[in-house]
Order: structure tokens, then sequence, then C-alpha cells
């Protein structure tokens, strides 16, 4: 009988290489419209650093569930778009793993297009894939990450989703709440487990509450009943109507 650890290490690779060599392993097979984005600039910018500060962004990560892993980022995100270009950033719960980078996209149209964000340059996919689900945050911005954008786009591991989860930096609070344009809401779940350096809450939002195209949800925090303030976000769900 293997150990644990080291059973949970082979699985993981394999799913690392299953990406790699056949992406179908982890994403379904999609049709002939999927284009492949082109990463802009010279060199991946990711950084590993042991000791990091607070993240200083109450939204850390916006994604559709499953999305916010490491081998989900390795198989390549996809997101429905008409974007030119992409901005895709990165962050571990732990704080010590960060990357932002641009990507564009190759065909021209005006009618939108499932891309996918290929992560190959990474010179860390060992680490990247021991980030569980929930354990690495990730935003899409339509733009470069030059000229930035207050909308998230929803990066997926498939088109295939239930639910649209936020991670979430309280800044010390005791609760949080989200709450969708047509007034449904709820609590958010609080990681318990393990470091929270960037972000310690998460708020899963079915996507029955939302819409399609753009719209705003608002992000609630308390400490023991006190408010904190709260934070509207701007979400882009499937391509522009």
């Amino acid at each position: 009988m293997q150990p644990e650890y080291l059973q949970k290490s082979r699985a993981l690779m394999w799913l690392f290489l299953s990406a790699t060599l056949c992406p179908s392993a982890i994403s379904p097979a999609y049709s002939d419209s999927l284009v492949v984005a082109n990463r802009e600039g010279d060199d991946f910018f990711e950084s590993v650093q042991k000791d990091v500060s607070v993240s200083g962004t109450v939204i850390v990560g916006i994604a559709a569930a499953g999305a916010q892993s490491g081998p989900a980022t390795l198989a390549g995100l996809v997101l429905q778009t008409t974007a030119r270009m992409i901005c895709l950033t990165t962050q571990s719960r732990d704080g010590v793993y960060y990357s932002r980078n641009s990507y564009s996209v190759p065909l021209q149209t005006d009618a939108a297009t499932l891309i996918q964000l290929p992560y190959k340059e990474t010179k860390q996919p060992d680490l990247i894939l021991g980030y569980e689900q929930g354990d690495l945050a990730v935003q899409t911005t339509p733009g470069s990450c030059e000229q930035g954008s207050n909308t998230y786009l929803i990066a997926a591991r498939d088109q295939n989703f239930d639910s649209v989860e936020l991670l979430i930096n309280g800044f010390g609070a005791t609760a949080v709440f989200y709450q969708t344009p047509d007034g449904s809401g709820a609590s958010c779940t609080e990681f318990m487990a393990g470091r929270r350096t960037s972000y310690d809450y998460q708020c899963s939002v079915p996507v029955s509450q939302l819409d399609q195209g753009r719209q705003v949800i608002l992000i609630e925090r308390e400490r023991y009943g006190r408010p904190l303030g709260s934070v509207e976000v701007e979400v882009q769900l499937g391509p522009e109507a």
C-alpha cells in the first residue's frame, strides 16, 4: 500500500500530464470554434515568494465553479468573449504564487468566440499543480493587463458550470455576504484551514441568479455585526449582448 501523500502526488502529476498530452482528459472536447490565445510580451510573468504581504484588494478571484485550481489553470482555462485582448491573473491563497499575463485573440471577429488561455510557459508546474480547488484565485479581464479593467470575465474549466465563485479578502471581516441584481443573496463561506494570506472567503453565486451580459454583484462585509463597507463587482457572464 503506497503512502497517502505519494498516491496524491502521483494522481496530481497524472492530471497535469493528461492536460499537457491530451487536454480532453481534463477539459471536454470542443468544436473547431475553440481558439487558443497567444500570450503577449517577451516573458511569462510569475513570481514565487515565501514571505508576502496581504493583498490590497477585496476581490481577489472571480471564475466559474471548478476553475479556481492549479490543475484547471494548467489545462488551459476557457471563456466566451468578443474581447481582442485578455488579462489573466492568478494568485494563491497562501500568497506564495502570483502571475499576471496578457493574451491576444488571433481570430478577428465580432462574433463571440470560445477562447482558451494556455499556461504551458510556466516554470512552476509542480507548485501550481498542488493548488487544489479554492487554493488558487483566477480572474480574467478584457484588454491588456497594462490597460486594466473594472469588468471581470468568467473563465471556466469548461462551459458547463452552475455557479460563479468570488474569492474575497475580508480584511478582518467576521461575515461576508453577496447580493445579485435580482435581489438574491447569501452568506459566503470562510476558509478555515491553511494559510489565508491573499483571501479568506468564498462566495458561490448560482448562475440561475445571474443574467447574461454585464451586471453588478454587491459584496458586503461585517465585523461582529458592524458594517465594513460594500464593494460592487461588475461581471460579464457570456458574450456582450
